[in-house]
């Protein structure tokens, strides 16, 4: 039997996954503007989820300045494109914090992550089970690295994850489209921004 298309906001929490500046206001103009809407879908996400009550766990990818805490594992996609396998920032700068728009508040949470799933050595899976949320919203960047590699280890957590389009970047259109359209559909429920709102709605 499917989940019902729903969400109850006493057992949700949203997951802001790696919404920190160096991505969603970029130096480049051009990426800033094509990075807006995204923007903007998240400060009405959360603006949701603060209204309804729901916790609001913000995550930024870092590593230290002098690389001390990056292994940079061999990978075909790194061979082939000479982008690195991690490419987090570097912890404590601007671009590692979060744009203004949708800066944390005093009653959000804020986890410093250093590899690509939102689960792995944060605690987020102990706080949750701590807030006795077990149905997640997420969106993030990249769509088919870090969010997809979280919505799967979420599957294993018995965790009930919803995917927010419009949430969601990536710099592989082709890959962005198979891992929403094809790939976390198995693990989740992947739904618009409108959608994911009157979910919360009932």
């Amino acid at each position: 039997m499917s989940a019902p298309d729903r969400i109850d906001p006493a057992r949700a929490a949203v997951i802001a996954y790696d919404v920190c500046r160096r991505a969603l206001t970029p130096a480049d103009p051009a990426r800033a503007a094509a990075m807006r809407p995204v923007l903007d879908a998240w400060a009405t996400l959360i603006a949701a989820a603060r209204a309804a009550g729901i916790p609001v766990i913000y995550t930024t990818p870092v590593s230290r300045a002098d690389g001390a805490d990056v292994v940079l594992l061999p990978t075909d996609l790194s061979t082939e494109t000479g982008v690195p396998s991690l490419t987090n920032g570097v912890e404590g700068t601007e671009g590692a914090g979060f744009p203004d728009a949708i800066a944390p508040k005093a009653q959000d949470y804020v986890y410093l992550k250093r590899r690509p799933s939102a689960f792995y050595g944060t605690g987020i899976g102990e706080l949750l089970r701590m807030l006795r949320r077990d149905t997640i919203l997420i969106g993030g960047g990249a769509t088919n690295r870090g969010v997809e590699t979280s919505v799967r280890e979420a599957f294993n957590m018995d965790l009930d994850t919803v995917v927010v389009r419009e949430c969601c970047w990536s710099g592989d259109a082709a890959a962005h489209a198979y891992s929403l359209d094809k790939a976390m559909k198995m693990y989740s429920r992947v739904r618009t921004l409108d959608q994911a709102l009157a979910m919360l709605r009932g």
